[in-house]
């Protein structure tokens, strides 16, 4: 199981969510943010660049099929169906001759660049290109639909088709195609007009670059004027953070000198008192012609005073160590084992570190950490040995607590009534720029580690 507290030195942006649900912001980085909202929004402005394009050319492209629809049919019913005689199925070529002149003068233009006229047995009566005239193929299923229902049918050639084979390979080519009448009335043929594909997809385009400009420069101008908008939102939250900081920092400081005074008030009070009554009752223990099961009351009394100023000495110690502001983290250290050895624990400590680079917020925090780690290990861990180790690892210096105990048995943390310990512990490291993190297996032991960023 690992259980993880993490801070980033620095200036930057995020929030650290710890367990039980407290959290801590980072000082926001003006660059960072600004960044961020940039990138975001060249994101966002390229998602709806590329949205808006597909739109605009599929709703352009579908206006140009449709504008093909019409044209090919204005051009069916105006212009061939009033020269479309019956001679045209007997092959006549005057009626032939007519409707061609017809055709290359007024039909062929722009992207219209092929007309067919089909029987309905597939025999193709009449085309611009002479070659099909008279050929046989037989009908889709979409072009028997559009002889049946009388409506106009659109689609992309296959030019794969033989009655395609004319046609150049590398142009695409739009077919429509809708019934038309002789001038008798008696037959009804296939009309069949071909498009250039790009002219269509041209027209889409082009709807595309005149709607473009004004939806995206919007867009644009939107994101500009809420640059300054922005900066001021973080300016104002970078300094509510600087001053948390403050009040955190005072609050630290101020927690670190009451612990001192309480210490000193212990010292100079309750424990000088308690050891003066220690004293007076050793000496009235030890005077003569005194009973002597009321000597030996008055003795385990002077000793229970005795071990109870020893505690107070000890929670002195805990609350407030002045090794390590006097002797250094080491010297601290050392001490915080040494309370082990009475209990039967084997200890070791290394401590090979670049500790000048740190600020006594920093060094206080390992010190913390260690103590929290050695508690911990005495309350839960039945351990027979735990070593300390304080190194330097990637520009950083890392504490390690280590023991060969019992481990942890679920993801819960050891915690007593009114205490906070790891999780505290944790909210504090990373606020510091820390990492906190506890690493155990059950029956294996437990390593409580601190990586602290060197400035």
């Amino acid at each position: 199981m690992v259980l993880r507290w993490s801070g980033h030195g620095g200036r930057s942006v995020g929030r650290l969510r710890l367990p039980g649900g407290a959290v801590f912001d980072r000082p926001v980085n003006l660059t960072r943010l600004m960044a961020r909202y940039v990138l975001t929004g060249l994101i966002a402005l390229i998602i709806i660049a590329v949205f808006t394009a597909w739109a605009s050319r599929s709703l352009g492209t579908k206006a140009a099929i449709d504008s093909a629809n019409r044209r090919a049919t204005l051009t069916a019913h105006a212009a061939v169906e009033p020269v479309l005689t019956d001679g045209i199925l007997t092959g006549d070529k005057a009626a032939k001759k007519q409707l061609d002149t017809i055709v290359r003068k007024q039909v062929l233009k722009g992207s219209l660049i092929r007309v067919k006229i089909w029987d309905t047995d597939g025999t193709i009566l009449y085309s611009d290109e002479n070659r099909l005239v008279g050929q046989k193929f037989e009908l889709q299923q979409d072009e028997l639909t559009a002889l049946q229902t009388g409506e106009t049918e659109a689609g992309l050639s296959d030019l794969s088709e033989p009655e395609n084979r004319y046609e150049e390979p590398a142009t695409e080519l739009l077919e429509v195609y809708l019934p038309v009448t002789t001038t008798s009335g008696k037959h009804k043929l296939l009309f069949e007009a071909y498009f250039r594909y790009s002219g269509i997809t041209e027209a889409g385009r082009q709807l595309w670059l005149q709607f473009a400009p004004f939806s995206l420069g919007a867009l644009v101008l939107l994101e500009l004027l809420q640059v300054p908008l922005v900066l001021s939102l973080a300016r104002r939250l970078r300094r509510t953070q600087y001053q948390r900081e403050d009040l955190l920092r005072n609050a630290l400081e101020a927690t670190q000198e009451e612990r001192r005074r309480i210490a000193g008030d212990l010292h100079d009070g309750v424990v000088q008192d308690l050891a003066g009554v220690a004293f007076s009752l050793g000496a009235a223990a030890r005077k003569p012609n005194r009973d002597p099961e009321d000597a030996a009351a008055v003795r385990a009394a002077a000793e229970q005073v005795r071990d109870g100023v020893r505690s107070l000495r000890s929670l002195m110690v805990e609350i407030y160590p002045p090794n390590l502001y006097e002797e250094g983290l080491e010297a601290a250290l050392s001490d915080l084992l040494a309370r082990l050895e009475p209990r039967g624990i084997e200890t070791s400590l290394r401590v090979d570190a670049p500790l000048e680079t740190l600020d006594m917020d920093a060094i206080q925090l390992i010190y913390r950490a260690a103590q929290e780690g050695v508690r911990n290990v005495v309350a839960h861990a039945d351990a027979s040995r735990v070593s300390i180790a304080v190194y330097a690892e990637h520009e950083s210096v890392v504490l390690e607590v280590s023991d060969d105990g019992r481990g942890l048995p679920g993801p819960d943390l050891p915690q007593k009534p009114g205490h906070l310990g790891l999780r505290a512990l944790g909210g504090l490291a990373a606020t510091m720029g820390a990492s906190l993190t506890l690493s155990s297996t059950p029956g294996k032991g437990t390593v409580l580690a601190l990586e602290m960023p060197t400035p």
